[in-house]
């Protein structure tokens, strides 16, 4: 993607990341039983779901979108329809550029403002915008990435003073974008911390975030701030050391970005995405314990492309958006997902950055569209949740809330169909995006498409899976 002070993302074009193991599954209070020791090609999952004493989230999972409004390249994005769209799509937060260049457009020593475009943007929906101040500044080394004290205490000073004029109505914030990729150019990729005169390093990353941090905090106490924004990272190694080196000590939760769609076919999915999360999230944890913050996921998506090498087609692309959605929402240590993007940024249909919207550059919905906004109807009405994910290909998860006893099935890999059944006892169940359930039925077949089946009496219920 070609945007002033902006690299081109590459990561989006060349994920190499690895997958990693899968969640324990004793903690679940679920009892599972492979039949046989060694998993047979078409194994048979027996379990005893139990409804009793499902876990509730300490605080709702915020679900949002990106969108491009902070830049000066407007890639066709109108506030009329993308507020119109976030309303459909049902999600808490929009995701945004806050560049130091535009708000301190007049100069460094004037007093700064939103664009007109984000501030239209921000007054045209009621969501909660997600910003990130972030990028060089002509006025500053001709727009030089800061990394000594003078550029820190600028570009802080600019941070600040944007939250000041925005505590009437204050976004979330996230500290720079990506700069272990953005903060030099022309070099290769980082596959660690990097050494102190990179740019891109932990270490020069890490002082100008806890100053900015500093800066915000102080024009507003009550802030809520990510830090992090990481882009590729293969084995979380920049991430560890920015956590490590107290870049995250007053911010409320770690921010990454995760993408995957240019791997093997079989690692393009939701399931190898969750993998890395949850490596992070052990990581994370056997080094800061129970002072270990959230993760937030402020970029994923799958783009939509045909022709290329990196193709996701648009039904699969909308089954990874659910099936991560879902597993995120009922994950109590996961704050936040925000899918990257709201809408197409172009129209030639071979070129990745064009086609990762939920929408197409006009507007109309790919099936993502409808399968997000299925999923934050369900996200919203749940308030207890459980997740079993097992190596069979099968997710299952529980919940329980307003709209009664529910549980969400998905299988992990296109091709794969499991089929559920609970005992010979009849259920009703709906994939997502149909309006509503079939007539019930003694078995439940389930592909990647999650399907929503009623479990209003299936507490205590033994469930079954075969899978084809």
């Amino acid at each position: 993607m070609q945007r002033t002070w902006h690299p081109l993302r590459n990561r989006r074009r060349r994920a190499t990341i690895a997958s990693a193991g899968l969640a324990g599954v004793a903690a679940l209070g679920l009892s599972l039983l492979w039949a046989g020791a060694a998993a047979p090609t078409k194994p048979l999952v027996a379990l005893t779901l139990n409804y009793e004493a499902l876990p509730a989230r300490a605080k709702p999972i915020i679900m949002g979108v990106g969108v491009h409004f902070g830049l000066n390249q407007t890639w066709g994005y109108e506030a009329a329809p993308t507020a119109k769209a976030i309303a459909m799509l049902g999600v808490d937060s929009f995701r945004d550029d806050l560049p130091w260049q535009v708000f301190k457009r007049n100069g460094l020593d004037q007093p700064g403002s939103l664009s007109p475009r984000l501030a239209g943007m921000i007054a045209a929906t009621p969501v909660r915008p997600l910003l990130i101040p972030a990028y060089g500044h002509p006025a500053f080394r001709k727009g030089a990435t800061p990394i000594d004290d003078e550029g820190r205490a600028l570009f802080a000073a600019f941070a600040g003073e944007a939250a000041k004029a925005m505590r009437a109505k204050p976004p979330y914030y996230e500290i720079w974008n990506e700069w272990n990729m953005s903060a030099a150019q022309g070099r290769p990729r980082l596959a660690d911390a990097g050494l102190p005169d990179d740019p891109r390093s932990a270490s020069n990353y890490a002082p100008l975030a806890r100053r900015t941090v500093d800066a915000i905090r102080a024009a507003d106490p009550n802030a809520f701030i990510l830090v992090g924004a990481v882009g590729e990272d293969p084995q979380w190694k920049w991430t560890d050391a920015v956590v490590a080196l107290g870049a995250t000590d007053r911010a409320n939760g770690l921010s990454v970005h995760y993408y995957n769609h240019c791997k093997r076919q079989n690692e393009r999915t939701a399931a190898e995405a969750i993998g890395r999360i949850e490596l992070l999230r052990r990581m994370q944890v056997a080094k800061q314990g129970d002072r270990a913050l959230p993760i937030f996921i402020t970029e994923i998506g799958w783009p939509t492309t045909t022709g290329g090498h990196c193709d996701i087609p648009r039904q699969q692309s909308g089954d990874n958006a659910a099936q991560f959605l879902l597993w995120a929402a009922a994950t109590p240590w996961l704050g936040g997902v925000w899918i990257y993007q709201m809408r197409d940024q172009g129209r030639n249909p071979a070129e990745l950055e064009d086609n990762f919207g939920l929408f197409d550059y006009d507007y109309k919905p790919k099936p993502g569209a409808c399968m997000v906004a299925d999923v934050t109807r369900i996200v919203h009405a749940a308030r207890r949740w459980r997740v079993l994910r097992q190596g069979g290909g099968l997710t299952l998860i529980q919940l329980d809330g307003t709209q009664g006893r529910r549980l969400v099935a998905f299988a992990e890999q296109q091709g794969t169909v499991a089929h559920l059944s609970f005992g010979g006892r009849p259920v009703a169940a709906r994939p997502l995006c149909q309006a509503a359930p079939s007539a019930p039925a003694a078995t439940v077949d389930v592909g990647t498409r999650p399907v929503v089946i009623d479990a209003a009496r299936l507490s205590g219920v033994p469930l079954s899976a075969t899978f084809d």
